[in-house]
């Protein structure tokens, strides 16, 4: 911030005087500036209370704005346009009277700069120093004395071009006085907490201070709004980071020191297999595995099942008796089309010379059955078989 420089005995101008009371508002105008912004509206104060009858009373208050230097000249100075963050004051209280019932009214503030408190100053002679006159060349003249900048408050239905909203006054009809619950703050009133406010909100909230070494017993009970880091930055590793959150949950993140790989991203696909993206950007599917067994129903004795995705193996044991030559054998599940099969011939004789062999019978396998011819030889002669059938298959379920 400037300041000015006099010296003894120097006969003092009034652009001195004007010269530090401009310095000293351009140097708060820029710590404004710093605080809440070049071009942020910020409000303090104005507190609205009912009045008496319809009518609001408002607490002295302050606004700061975006404006210039000086749009006019100040005193012998000239006016200068560079830009500032000007404070607009309202000392006193201000009563404002509503207008009526049954309507919604604004209170608004309108920063203004008004130079003011106009009176006849004493000037004297050049010619004859000791004769005092009365006003700039003994005009009786009067001039301002002080340049305010003010905000000057209102209240209307409507907001003025270039004022700013404080409290919106919601009267019902029939009401003859205001009270509190018709008092709101207005949408975009440029009201901002204090320091000591925003001091009392940070004790309330949650802080990380050391993210190693930290141990908690509970119970914790957290009040107020818990806040964390910003966490746009995805290439870091710290406690909060995305790449750290992703290995807590989806565990895709190996240890340090590990040969492992890191999994990117993990998908299911409508098969039901788990699609793996690995860091090169290329892809691996792992299909679900599940088994079970094969309860023994009708000719079938029972097997066993495994699923791999959508393929499904069944194997399981069928008799057969020696009035059959050919027997059809549904599927203890079902598939969506033909599988492949594959049957087993076991024959139940002790002589040690006889073989059996077992045939799938043209058309079969469909999607549900089987149909199998079985027979017997010994001794150059074929015979009806008696034994067990293996039966295999092995197809698509959807």
């Amino acid at each position: 911030m400037d300041r000015q420089i006099v010296y003894p005995a120097q006969i003092p101008l009034d652009s001195d005087l004007l010269n530090a009371q401009r310095n000293a508002l351009v140097g708060l105008g820029h710590l404004a500036g710093m605080a809440y912004g070049d071009n942020t509206v910020a409000a303090g104060g104005f507190a609205c209370t009912p009045g008496a009858g319809l009518a609001v009373t408002i607490a002295p208050g302050s606004l700061l704005a975006a404006g210039v230097v000086d749009a006019t000249a100040y005193g012998t100075l000239a006016a200068n346009g560079s830009v500032l963050v000007r404070q607009y004051i309202s000392r006193d209280p201000v009563t404002l009277t509503v207008a009526g019932a049954r309507a919604t009214y604004t209170v608004y503030a309108t920063p203004a700069t008004v130079d003011a408190d106009a009176t006849v100053l004493p000037f004297y002679n050049a010619a004859d120093p000791s004769v005092t006159y009365a006003g700039a060349d003994n005009s009786g003249k009067t001039a301002p004395t002080v340049r305010q900048d003010v905000a000057q408050l209102g209240i209307a239905a409507t907001v003025p071009e270039g004022a700013y909203p404080l409290w919106t006054i919601t009267v019902p009809a029939a009401a003859t006085a205001i009270t509190a619950d018709m008092i709101a703050q207005a949408e975009g009133a440029p009201f901002y907490e204090t320091i000591p406010e925003l001091q009392a909100d940070l004790a309330g909230r949650l802080k990380l201070v050391d993210t190693e070494g930290q141990t908690v017993t509970g119970p914790v009970i957290f009040e107020g709004e818990t806040e964390v880091p910003d966490t746009e930055d995805f290439t870091g590793k710290d406690a909060l980071n995305a790449e750290t959150a992703e290995g807590r949950y989806v565990r895709s993140v190996p240890a340090a020191g590990s040969t492992n790989t890191r999994i990117v991203d993990v998908q299911e696909d409508a098969s039901g297999n788990l699609i793996a993206t690995m860091p090169d950007g290329t892809t691996e599917s792992y299909a679900p595995f599940s088994y079970g067994e094969i309860a023994a129903s009708g000719v079938i004795k029972g097997g066993f099942w495994t699923k791999t995705g959508n393929v499904l193996k069944q194997k399981f044991l069928v008799s057969q008796n020696a009035s059959q030559q050919s027997q059809t054998i549904a599927f203890p599940f079902a598939y969506s089309s033909a599988p492949m099969a594959q049957v087993t011939a076991q024959i139940s004789y002790p002589g040690s010379a006889v073989s059996a062999w077992a045939n799938i019978q043209e058309g079969y396998p469909t999607a549900t059955a089987i149909q199998v011819f079985y027979r017997s030889n010994a001794g150059q002669s074929d015979y009806d078989a008696v034994g067990l059938l293996w039966i295999e298959v092995e197809g698509i379920l959807s």
